[in-house]
This record gives C-alpha cells, sequence and structure tokens, in this order.
C-alpha cells in the first residue's frame, strides 16, 4: 500500500470545509495513483465516513483506498478507530506513523529567523538547500543509530 501524506491548509475552521479539502485530496489522489493508496488525516475515522456516503465513496471503494489515522490519534479515541485506521494495523505499512510532514516542517522552523529578511529568491534558495542537506546528510546519518 502506498500512503500519502496531507496537511490542512490554513484558515480551514468549520466543519464543511474541513472535510471538503480531504475529499478534494482523495479524488485528486485517486485519479494520480490509482487502486491501493492509504490517506493520513487527523481526522481520518471522520473521512472515511464522509467518503463513504459521498458520490466518491464507490470509487474509493472499488480502487481499495484506505483511510489512515497517525500513531497519536489511537489513545484517545475509541478501540474500533483504532483497529480499523491506525497504521500500526494496516499491512505493508511497517512502522510508519504518518507524522512525516509534520516532523520534516517542525525541524525546518529555525529557518524563520534566518529567512526572513532575505530576498524571495534567496529565501526560496535556502529552503530548498536545507530540505536537500536534510535528505542527503541527516537522513542517511540517523538510520545507523
Amino acid at each position: 500500500m502506498r500512503v500519502l501524506h496531507s496537511l490542512q491548509p490554513f484558515g480551514i475552521d468549520d466543519g464543511a470545509s474541513r472535510s471538503k479539502y480531504p475529499m478534494a485530496c482523495i479524488e485528486k489522489m485517486l485519479d494520480t495513483f490509482g487502486a491501493d493508496l492509504g490517506g493520513g488525516f487527523d481526522i481520518g475515522c471522520h473521512i472515511e465516513t464522509t467518503l463513504m456516503n459521498s458520490a466518491l465513496g464507490p470509487r474509493a471503494a472499488a480502487l481499495n483506498y484506505k483511510s489512515l489515522v497517525n500513531a497519536f490519534h489511537g489513545h484517545a479515541h475509541n478501540r474500533l478507530c483504532q483497529l480499523s485506521h491506525l497504521a500500526s494495523y494496516t499491512n505493508g505499512l511497517g512502522i510508519e506513523d504518518l507524522g512525516v510532514c509534520e516532523h520534516a516542517f517542525s525541524r525546518s522552523n529555525g529557518l524563520a529567523g534566518i529567512v526572513r529578511h532575505m530576498s524571495v529568491f534567496h529565501h526560496m534558495q535556502a529552503i530548498a538547500l536545507y530540505f536537500e542537506n536534510t535528505d542527503h546528510l541527516e537522513t542517511y546519518q540517523n538510520l545507523s543509530k
């Protein structure tokens, strides 16, 4: 199973918008990548209910789409949700906790003070270099720890 992560854009506060954004993401993922996908959302258990009750539901079911939640979601929720949506209980995901994007952006917060006075070009260049170096240096070194 391939897992795609999603970050919710800023400014989405009402319940209807929180459901529309993931539905649009799921539809785009199904159009682009096809069958056997899993999508990780903070409200994945509610997203699956909304998805199955929408016009997109039959297509998602036919393409074997699975709505997932991250590892910490299960500790504050019921057992049935944990068994159905936690990545830990999904075959093919290994030890993935679905927090990769959050971890990466959290680590990059240190760039804010450095890039705030740069030109747009240098701002983008610094961010690109940070992630490139993180990929090449930090990630592979930490695999052996």
